[in-house]
C-alpha cells in the first residue's frame, strides 16, 4: 500500500493519557498506523481514517488536552471519529499539525480506488 503522509507525532494514550512518541503513516487505503519507529514494521495500532474522521481539531482549539511537556499548544490535534473515539496528537510545529490536519481529511473524503488487472 502506499504512503500518503508519514513523520512522527506525539499520541496521548486512552486509558492513562502518557504522551508517547510515535511514527504515524497515513496510508492510501485511509488508514492510519502508528510504530515503533519510521521502518513502520512493528505497528501499534491501526486507525481506520476513511469516512470515520467527524471533524479535526488544531492548536487552540482544543481545549480538553494539554501538550506533552515542552511542546506548543499550537502542535495540537484532535481526530474525534464517527465511531466515538478520538485521538489526541501532537505535531513539532504549528504548520506540520495543518499538513496532517489536511492529510486526514483528504483521506477521509477520498474514494479508495484499487486497480485490480
Amino acid at each position: 500500500m502506499a504512503l500518503v503522509r508519514g513523520g512522527w507525532l506525539w499520541r496521548q494514550s486512552s486509558i492513562l493519557r502518557r504522551w508517547k512518541r510515535n511514527w504515524f503513516a497515513l496510508w492510501l487505503d485511509g488508514t492510519l498506523g502508528y510504530y515503533h519507529d519510521e521502518t513502520a514494521q512493528d505497528e501499534e495500532d491501526r486507525v481506520l481514517i476513511h469516512f470515520n474522521v467527524r471533524d479535526i481539531k488544531i492548536g487552540p482549539e482544543c481545549h480538553d488536552v494539554q501538550p506533552p511537556e515542552g511542546r506548543s499548544r499550537d502542535g495540537l490535534l484532535t481526530v474525534n471519529l464517527r465511531e466515538g473515539g478520538r485521538l489526541h496528537l501532537c505535531a513539532e510545529t504549528k504548520d506540520d499539525a495543518l499538513a496532517w490536519k489536511t492529510a486526514l481529511l483528504e483521506a477521509n473524503s477520498t474514494p479508495v480506488r484499487v486497480y485490480s488487472p
